[in-house]
């Protein structure tokens, strides 16, 4: 059973989403979190945050079948969208590196760009288009594959945000522990990104400074402290110690409704206490300080993306380890006037608490098999990935070079010692020998008494070794030939809450799919036969040795491939 591990390499903790499935359905099972070490002088660095992605890969089981999917911050990218006058994928691809050329202040040879047409009208395209230092790529996926974690893609944090939204026009904002990310989303899809540099690394920083804590100590104060409350219902709460009915946050509770005002003029409700003491300020008063400059940043934002993409945002939904924050919905949509929820990745998460710092890493791993063109992916050019086959192409060629020149230092020696060294023809024919034995193991030493026959023999091994690599080399393909066949199978049975179907066992051979799989009925394995059936390559497909065991039905399905369903396949 295929494996993807989704990676969150955040700043605060390395988190990670592991899934499990197969014919593209894949279910959630474990999320695995480490932390990273902190301190309050500086940001946690790229080796930190590797050093605790380390630790949490020794407890994941990983094998043959387990595919990467890692994040790239959004704030060491810079997007943009493009309009072109026509939508052709190729037209797309040949036209953007000069537009995008005349358009930013980049040499676009130290940047990897990728793009993903997000609207298709009749005057042409809007693409999105992201770019990245490759100075910042390179190190981050030698990091990853150093670990044994080489991601199959390298996906846009603020474009995976968009997993979480559904319909109509809806900000995702997720507050990290040093940046927060803006995904303006319209029907599930990102349209426009930002990343600002505030986040709640800023709030505990705050905290330690004012009330002179370490790190550790004012990030648990920042959770038990929130937002929104009063002095008196702050102090209730921590004689209390117990939290548990500070806030409700189950799905579907929004909080701020749209009222008279639009969010061009609201004011932040947040009255300044810089001016106090540490000890004349009480710790809600410093959060709600630390917060003016990310909440304007926020609004700021939200307005610029209404305005430049003519636009209504019509729901905030909030994410990242900050939406933890007590109170942080309440203030969002006071200073927002617009609705406000916390996202829930799933069931698993929400038990977990705080469910919103999984989001990403949740994305990650779903959205991780979606294919070329459907995510911002920074896996590209010369970053592309290339996995076993791309290693095993590479082991090839080194071996057939150091074949050949094995061969023609082998021949040279040879005909250099004979010129010089008749007088030990024998002593240079044993050592020939030995050499053809020690490359070529599997020939018989008798074969090799022979000079000529030696050389011959070499040249026989090397011929064929080159016809291996040329044929081995014909049949790598960026997609195995019957994977085709897999995916259409998978795409058209009928959905489960039609008709049931486990797949057993799957063969394609050149000729035909059989397939070995139990259902619930026998109704359900006729509509499998009959969904099957209209599709036109399948149209011959035939369900057999139906046998009821226990509540359900054992079945197979044949299906023949004629010449031209072959080719399609291939």
């Amino acid at each position: 059973m295929a494996r993807i591990v989704g990676l969150d390499l955040g700043h605060r903790t390395v988190r990670a989403a592991v899934f499990e499935g197969s014919f593209g359905r894949f279910q959630l099972v474990a999320y695995h979190e480490v932390p990273v070490a902190q301190d309050l002088d500086a940001p946690p660095d790229l080796v930190s945050r590797l050093a605790a992605l380390d630790i949490l890969r020794g407890g994941l089981e990983v094998s043959g079948s387990t595919s990467w999917s890692a994040t790239f911050p959004a704030e060491s990218t810079s997007l943009r969208t493009i309009a072109l006058p026509f939508s052709d994928r190729t037209q797309v691809e040949q036209t953007l590196q000069f537009e995008v050329e005349n358009q930013v202040p980049f040499d676009l040879d130290d940047m990897v760009v990728t793009h993903r047409i997000i609207e298709v009208t009749e005057a042409g395209s809007e693409v999105l288009v992201g770019l990245a230092p490759k100075a910042m790529v390179g190190p981050l996926l030698a990091g990853l594959s150093d670990l044994g974690a080489d991601p199959k893609v390298l996906l846009l944090d603020a474009d995976l945000l968009a997993h979480h939204s559904d319909e109509g026009v809806q900000a995702v904002i997720d507050l990290g522990h040093t940046r927060t990310l803006v995904a303006l989303c319209k029907d599930g899809h990102m349209i426009a990104g930002r990343a600002l540099s505030h986040g709640g690394r800023d709030l505990t920083v705050a905290i330690a400074t004012a009330l002179d804590l370490d790190f550790e100590t004012a990030e648990r104060r920042k959770h038990h402290i929130g937002l929104g409350r009063d002095e008196a219902s702050t102090v209730e709460l921590e004689l209390d110690n117990g939290w548990e009915d500070a806030e409700d946050t189950r799905p579907g509770q929004v909080i701020g409704e749209w009222d008279e005002e639009t969010t061009a003029s609201r004011g932040l409700n947040v009255a300044p206490t810089a001016g106090l003491a540490g000890s004349e300020r009480n710790p809600e008063a410093i959060l709600r300080d630390a917060m003016v400059p990310l909440l304007s940043d926020l609004r700021a934002t939200l307005i610029s993306f209404e305005d430049s993409l003519g636009v209504e945002v019509g729901e905030v939904l909030l994410c990242g380890g900050g939406a933890e924050t007590r109170g942080l919905r309440d203030l969002l949509g006071e200073v927002l006037g617009v609705g406000v929820r916390v996202v829930y990745p799933s069931d698993e998460a929400a038990e977990a608490g705080g469910p919103g710092r999984l989001a990403l890493c949740h994305a990650a791993g779903m959205r991780g098999g979606a294919g070329k063109g459907r995510m911002l992916d920074f896996r590209a050019g010369e970053f592309g990935f290339r996995g076993d086959l791309a290693l095993l192409g590479t082991v090839v060629r080194y071996g057939v070079l150091a074949a050949a020149a094995l061969v023609a230092l082998g021949i040279g020696w040879f005909g250099v010692s004979v010129a010089s060294l008749n007088a030990e023809i024998s002593s240079v024919e044993d050592e020939i020998a030995e050499s053809v034995l020690a490359t070529f193991p599997d020939v018989p030493a008798d074969r090799v008494s022979d000079p000529s026959m030696a050389v011959a023999i070499m040249q026989e091994k090397t011929l064929e070794t080159t016809t291996w690599v040329e044929t081995l080399g014909a049949v790598i393909v960026s997609e195995p030939p019957t994977l085709s066949v897999y995916e259409k199978v998978s795409r058209f049975v009928p959905p489960p809450n039609e008709a049931r179907i486990d797949v057993s066992e799957m063969a394609v051979s050149p000729g035909s799919v059989s397939i070995k799989a139990e259902t619930d009925s026998y109704e359900a394995a006729a509509r499998i036969e009959a969904a099957l059936q209209k599709v036109p390559e399948f149209r011959q497909a035939s369900k057999g040795d139906e046998k009821k065991v226990r509540e359900n039905i054992l079945f197979t399905i044949t299906i023949p491939l004629d010449g031209d369903d072959q080719a399609e396949a291939g």
